[in-house]
This record gives C-alpha cells, structure tokens and sequence, in this order.
C-alpha cells in the first residue's frame, strides 16, 4: 500500500484548508481536532483493522488523517515561527539594512528587489519597491536606508492576496537608498550570477528577435521576450514553453541522458548535480523542484533496490515542497504543475493506448511496405511507425495535462487558449530543439565567438517558427474562451464528465475526449455569436496602476490610452481583450497624454495587434515618449493622427467624439478627452485631467448626461470635481488604479462619486470591468 502517497495527500489538503478556508485563529483547535481523531481512530480500528475485508481502506483514512493532522500542526508552526514575526514588522516606517538576494527588475518608477530584511534579529523575505535614482545591484549587495513596510498578504488599497506569500515573500516595502555596499559574491549567490551570466551571452551569440526564447527556457528570464511574442504564446496555448517547468527539466535530463547514457551512479551523480544547479539559477519554483524531485527519485530507485511509482513519487514532491512553505500550495506554478503530472498518470497513458489501437493506426503500424527492397523498408516502417507513436504520445500527453490544468488556468487567468492541443503538436518538438540548440550555441560559444554566432543564427530559424506558428493560431477566430456563462457552463460540463470517467475507471478516454472537445467547439461557437450580437462592449482592463480602456461596437474597435503597472503587459492584456469580442485590429488607439501609466503598453499593442490610426495630443510634454511612439507608428504601419482640434469619429451606431487639450500649463491639463456614444448610451473619458481643466472643459462645451464616467487621474482628489459630475451625472464610475504609493483612489474623490449617486466600481478591486449591451 503507497503508505507515503496517502499520508502525503493528507498534508497538502491540511495546507490547502489552512490557505483558502481556515481563518488561522482556527488552526490549533483545528489541530487538536485532528490528534484527537487520529488516536481515537487507532485505537477503535486496530482491531477491526486485522479482522474486516475493508483492512486497505481503513489504513489509507488513517494515513490521510495523520498526513491531515500534521500538515495542519505545520501550518500553525510556520505562522508562529515565520509569519507572526513578520507581521510585527509590518506598518512601520523604519531604517533597515536588507540583502539583495536576486536581481532587481526596473520599473516605470525605480526598482523593485527581492531582499532578505534584517530587523530585530529576524531576517525576513522581502520585496522592496525603490524609488528615486539607485546604483546597479547585484544579489548579495546590502542596502541601508528608511522603508515602509507592509504585510505580503494585503496590496495597497487593502485586498487580501497570496501570490507574494506563495513565493516565499513575507513583507512589501518602499522607500529610498542612502547606501549600497556591494556583498563580493558570496557562494550561495553563485546560481543567480551564472544565470545572469548565460542571459547576456545568449543575448550576444543569438539574433536579437530570437534570443528571448532560449533565454526564458534556459534561463527562467523572460524578460528579453517582447509583450507580442508573450501575448502570442499565451493565446495559442504555448505559454508553458518559456514557464520553466517539468518539461525543461525532462529535456535537460534527456540530454544527460544522451551524453552519459544510463551507467548508474556515474550518470545520477552529475546528473543530480546538473538538476540542482538548474533549479537553483531558474528559482526554485514549484514546478522546477517537483520536477527534479520526481527525476531524481527516478535515478536513486533502481541505485537503492526501490521500484519507482510516479503517484508516491508526486505526492513525495508536493510534500517536500510544502515543508517549506505550506503557503506554496496557493502557487500558480504548484497547482499547474502538480495538476498535469496527476493527468499524464490518470489519463496520458491510456489515451495513448486508445489512439493506438484505432484501426485505421493499427493498420499503419502493421504495415510492412514489402514492394520495398529490405534495407529501405526497414527505415521507412521504423520511421513511420516513430512517427504515429510520437504524435499520438504527444496528443495523449496535451490532453491529458490539458484536462487537469484547464479550469485552474481559467480560475486565474479568466480566459483558457482553444488551441492549445494543436499548437503543441507542432511547437513541442520546435521547444526542444531549442533547448538542446542553445546548449549548443553555450558551448560553441566557449571555443569561438564566431562558431557560438553561427550556431545562434542557425538557432533563430525554429525560434522564429515558433513565433510564426503561435502568432498565427493566436489570430485565428475564437482563440480564447472567455469565462462568461458559455465558458463555465463548458468547465462544469468538462469537469463533472472528467470526474465521471475517473469514478469509472474508464480505460478508454476517446468517448470522453471527443465529448469535451464537441463541447469546446460549441462553447466557443456560441460565445463568438454572443460577442457578435452585442451592440457594443465596453471594458476598463485590470492593468495595475494605470489606465486602458476598449470597446467594440459593431466591427469598430478602439482604444483609449495604454498602459499599466507592468508596462507593456498592458498591450497584451488589451489585444488578448478585442480578439476574445472579435476584433481582429485597432480601427483608433487614442492616447489622453504621455505619462507611462497611460501610454507604456501602447508600443506592445502596435506590435501585437495591426492598428490603423494612433491619434496623440501635440504637447511638447513628454517628448520622448512622444517620439518613441511616433517611431514605433511609422514602423508597424499605423497612421500618426495629431489632435489640435475637436474631432469626431463615427461607426455604425455611434461616435467617438475627441476633445483636444484644453490648457497647456502641465501635461495633466493638456490632456485629451474622449466622448463615447453608442445609441442613447454615453461613456465619458477625461484621463489625468485636473479639475482646472474639467471647469475649461465645460466652459467650452455643453455635456450630456453620461451612463459610464472613467474617474479622471485614477481616482485623484484634484479630478471628479463636483461641478464635472453635477454636468454629466453618471449611473456608474469605473476606477482604474492598481498598487501606488500616491494614495489612489482618494477617499475625497470616492465620497463625490458616491455622493452623486453613482455605482463606483474599481480595477483594484474586481479586476477588469466590462459593459456589454446587446
């Protein structure tokens, strides 16, 4: 009996109730629960527990009651020892001496560093948010200077959120450096520098279109991918390629493989090393380390005399995962990973078995071509009977992860790729060609400069046609399936088939898959005719700190203002949006002013999506974000459009009215405005504009009344003047804001939106926001 699995199944779900369904005051007498059940639980079963036909069942409660019951001793003592002291910490504004222990990534505003925080003896994962001009660093650099701190559990405006504390990450901070004292390079930082070592001369041997890929596969690094390769890869259903996961490690570990062959200790000795180190430089996330974890119990089995079972080998990994933070099962990266392993196991194999024991392959596989002559028969039957088996593995494997990881996906992301199945077949293979390819270009790259670029350029030709394959099928029609009604009425259906199927013990998952996938087709056939018969759709998207806001309305799709806390993600969030209502281009992107927060994801939309007109405001604020955009205009195709006087643009069944600068005394009154109607349906957008500049605004124009008011400036206490909102009266405000330290949305400008009876909704709070009428 797998003794360990079940115990092991038993402390991930304690930490799983610890996460998303015990308040922790709970936990001890959740605990003390749990013991009492377990003793009990010996004592009145021991007996029947030798004697009754049910003796495995009885066992495996008692293995997942004990896993349960010391998983949730667990919880209490990592919040006890870890999180309570953290916590103290927290809601100061104190000085602090930190170690930088990874490499700080630049914002729109300074820096944000991963450091270890010293305080009080403690020393405490923290994430600090720099402001200001600050030296190059580097990790095992120490910090000094005066930070507010903040518990990961909470963003700025107050909401409770895990995905910091899923990392590791205990404590937010911002603030400035008073002084950098550079660390030497400590030994345990030697991982992240070599990482850093292999992004920069990746990105030297390989084209600059070309190097992101295998820097993110090798690296964990994605930043030198461009928001249109990353929108691309997401919307076709590829994005796990350049997620660092089980697959990049099963690629290495076939590469070793190949190399050393399978000598025993000779190949599990460097090849544990080459993991560990691999994991390490990639970060440690939780699908990297269940990964080798598996690997690595699969190298020691046979050295030690123990069979390998994939099912222990999983919960074994889980288990060492979560010792370490129970917090980690809240991780993206650990549901993901952890649900498509339990799909290869349960579902992968015996589809496989299924496809290929459809006539039609079997007959291809009996096959035996004998009018060839004998030498080239036998390639060609063993080449075509590799090829059936790696396709139809390869299917089985996709679909198989797919059905397990799809509706966690769609839980977080609101939206699951169609195509993903096919998209794999044909990148996969692609994926690991450029793994293997950019060890290779590494090593070449140590004997000669000349040889490593040769072998990068050669390398650029499978990057780039995995960029061409996935933009293509992400422009496809119906790429995404959005979680409205159709999207979960389909993940219902899905998961009570699948539940249904395991529960019998099915053997073969043709029956079930073709069921999903018929399902699928009409899920998304129904949500494009939705999104067709809907007059207009109008959405202020969760982009962070900053503004974007898209609307389709019969075939007409713009854009007002670009951009967000993570710069150009925002483009991709907006082109992901008009492709899910059936846009396939930007008919106007229209920017209000040039600060980053409205305008930093703009260059990513040009690029992802084909735009047709850019209309900017010809202030001389901002000049090179001005020419940056300009630039990036004239070389992805769009017409530049300079609003120096009021303009409209109509489309069928209404208008896009443009207002131009008011004032031109700061870059905030020299914003556009933007008039949206749509039938009797009015939506009015003022940017960052001041409330001097919304009196001008209505001295030189009359208003109408207004369904759907943007909050001007984020929320700002300067914008939403009172005499604005008395003119245009709105039914429902729309506040895009995110993670700040100016204090947006202000309490004033919240209490007068409320004050003339509009419904306030904001982006901090209920992620995107969406208006459809049909």
């Amino acid at each position: 009996m797998r003794k360990l699995m079940w115990f092991a199944v038993g402390f991930v779900c304690a930490c799983l109730l610890a996460v998303y369904a015990l308040p922790e005051g709970w936990l001890p007498w959740a605990a003390l629960t749990g013991i009492g059940v377990c003793v009990i639980g010996t004592l009145l079963l021991r007996r029947r527990e030798r004697t009754s036909n049910a003796c495995p069942y009885i066992r495996i409660t008692r293995f997942l009651i004990l896993g349960l019951t010391v998983g949730l001793l667990w919880c209490l003592g990592y919040v006890r020892l870890a999180l309570s002291p953290a916590r103290e910490l927290a809601g100061k504004d104190r000085a602090l001496t930190v170690e930088v222990s990874g490499w700080p990534v630049k914002t729109d505003y300074g820096l944000r560093v991963d450091v270890l925080s010293e305080a009080d003896g403690r020393r405490v994962p923290t994430r600090l948010y720099l402001y200001g001009k600050t030296p190059e660093l580097e990790p095992g650099d120490r910090l000094a200077g005066r930070f507010t701190l903040r518990s990961s559990d909470r963003t700025a405006a107050g909401l409770e959120t895990l995905s910091l504390r899923a990392k590791g990450i205990l404590l937010t901070g911002s603030g400035k450096v008073e002084t950098v004292e550079p660390g030497g390079a400590p030994l345990r930082y030697f991982p992240a520098r070599l990482s850093r070592r292999i992004f920069d001369r990746l990105g030297a041997l390989l084209p600059a279109d070309a190097a992101g890929l295998p820097q993110a596969m090798l690296c964990g690094n994605r930043s030198g991918l461009s928001a249109a390769v990353q929108e691309a890869l997401s919307a076709s259903g590829a994005s796990h390629i350049v997620a660092v996961s089980g697959l990049h490690v099963a690629m290495l570990f076939g590469v070793l493989l190949l190399l050393l062959g399978n000598r025993g200790w000779q190949t599990a000795l460097p090849g544990g090393l080459l993991l560990l180190l691999y994991v390490l430089m990639t970060g440690a996330s939780p699908s990297v380390v269940r990964a080798a974890l598996m690997l690595g119990l699969l190298l020691l089995g046979p050295l030690l005399g123990r069979e390998n079972d994939p099912p222990t080998a999983l919960a074994l990994a889980a288990l060492l995962c979560l010792l370490a933070n129970p917090w980690a099962v809240s991780n993206l990266s650990f549901q993901l990973s952890f649900a498509a392993v339990a799909g290869l196991l349960l579902v992968s194999r015996r589809l496989e078995r299924a496809l290929l024991a459809l006539p039609a392959l079997e007959k291809l596989l009996r096959w035996k071509a004998p009018s060839l002559p004998r030498r080239p028969r036998y390639l060609l039957v063993r080449t075509l009977r590799g090829f059936v088996r790696f396709v139809c593995g390869s299917l089985a494997a996709t679909c198989g992860a797919l059905l397990f990881t799809t509706p966690i996906a769609a839980a977080a992301f609101g939206s699951v790729p169609v195509y993903g199945l096919l998209t794999n077949l044909f990148v996969l293979p692609l994926a690991t060609l450029c793994l293997t390819g950019a060890l290779a270009v590494l090593a070449l790259g140590l004997v000669s400069s000349a040889l490593g670029g040769l072998a990068g350029w050669l390398l650029a030709w499978p990057v780039r046609a995995i960029y061409g394959i996935c933009k293509a099928v992400a422009s496809l029609p119906g790429s995404r399936l959005s979680m409205d009604l159709f999207g979960v009425a389909f993940l219902l259906f899905a998961g009570g088939l699948l539940l249904f199927a395991l529960l019998r013990r099915e053997s073969n998952w043709l029956r079930p898959l073709g069921a999903v996938l018929a399902a699928l087709v009409l899920a998304v056939c129904v949500q494009g005719l939705d999104a067709a018969s809907a007059r207009f759709s109008i959405a202020a998207l969760d982009v962070g700190q900053g503004q974007c806001v898209c609307m389709v309305s019969s075939g007409f799709a713009a854009v007002v203002d670009c951009g967000g806390s993570d710069g150009s993600a925002a483009g991709a969030e907006a082109a992901g949006w008009l492709r899910q209502h059936g846009a396939s281009q930007v008919d106007a992107l229209i920017l209000t002013h040039y600060d980053a927060d409205h305008v930093n994801g703009a260059a990513a939309l040009l690029e992802t999506m084909p735009v047709a007109a850019l209309y900017l405001p010809d202030v001389d604020f901002n000049p090179e974000s001005r020419a940056a955009l300009e630039r990036t205009a004239l070389e992805t195709g769009a017409e530049l459009r300079y609003i120096r006087g009021d303009e409209t643009l109509s489309f069928p069944g209404g208008s896009l009215r443009l207002f131009a600068p008011v004032s031109g005394r700061s870059d905030n009154a020299a914003c556009v405005s933007v008039l949206y109607s749509a039938g009797e349906y009015d939506m009015l957008i003022t940017g960052d504009l001041d409330a001097g500049g919304e009196y001008a605004l209505l001295e030189q124009l009359s208003l109408p009344q207004v369904e759907l008011y943007v909050a001007g400036h984020h929320g700002s206490a300067r914008s939403s003047s009172e005499a604005l909102l008395a003119a245009v009266q709105p039914d429902t405000v729309f506040v895009s804001a995110g993670r700040n330290h100016y204090g947006l949305p202000s309490e004033a400008a919240l209490a007068r939106l409320e004050a003339c009876g509009a419904t306030v909704y904001r982006t901090d709070l209920c992620g995107t926001l969406e208006i459809s009428v049909h």
